[in-house]
């Protein structure tokens, strides 16, 4: 019989790392229009939804606005971590990326 353990899952704060992009992109200088060419966008409309909190940047976008802003991807993605409970050690890991609440194989979910 498998062992419990806790699992701490980070979940990103879209809202707050927004408001960290839009924060950074001020303190340094930089117009969204500047931001927008910089990443060879056609429109702004990207840069409105990260600093919006609608969407996250994707990896890549977020290693350029971490050398833009010059400071590390950790500085500019907020987020918190969630306790998690698994009592399958042998697949925590693909558990630890589904949607659901629960896994059928281990049972895998929040902790309370």
């Amino acid at each position: 019989m498998a062992q419990s353990r806790i699992i701490l899952k980070p979940v990103i704060d879209l809202k707050k790392t927004g408001e960290k992009i839009k924060s950074l992109r001020k303190i340094n200088g930089f117009s969204v229009q500047e931001v927008k060419d910089i990443f060879g966008f056609d429109y702004p409309q990207a840069v409105y939804a990260w600093e919006q909190g609608r969407n996250v940047p994707t990896i890549d976008n977020l290693l350029v606005l971490s050398r833009l802003f010059k400071v590390p991807v950790e500085e500019i993605v907020a987020y918190t971590l969630v306790s998690m409970s698994c009592c399958c050690s042998e697949h925590a890991a693909s558990c630890m990326n589904r949607d659901a609440e629960t896994c059928e194989k281990c049972r895998f979910s929040k902790s309370a």
